[in-house]
């Protein structure tokens, strides 16, 4: 069976913060009554990203095109979380 590495579990880990992060500004804006734009959150969630730079094995494991989509994925999440009943996508 193939196992996660140990060093991977700090870089998810650190990911599930960033999905953290996302969650609390939708639903902040949910209970606002404001619906969250995810390409906003995403461009927000990258801003909050630039400085992380996650490496295995000493191999950098991102730049900063894939901090980017990273972001707007876990934007989308969120969003989509938060707003069930709009399409986020």
């Amino acid at each position: 069976m193939f196992g996660v590495p140990p060093a991977l579990l700090g870089v998810l880990k650190q990911l599930g913060s960033y999905q953290q992060l996302a969650f609390q500004r939708a639903l902040t804006n949910a209970a606002h009554g404001a619906v969250t734009d995810p390409d906003q959150l995403g461009a927000w969630l990258a801003n909050e990203m630039k400085d992380w730079n996650p490496t295995l094995k000493g191999r950098r494991l991102s730049d900063d095109a894939t901090k980017k989509a990273a972001a707007r994925f876990l934007a989308g999440v969120a969003c989509n979380f938060a707003h069930p009943e709009k399409d986020n996508t």
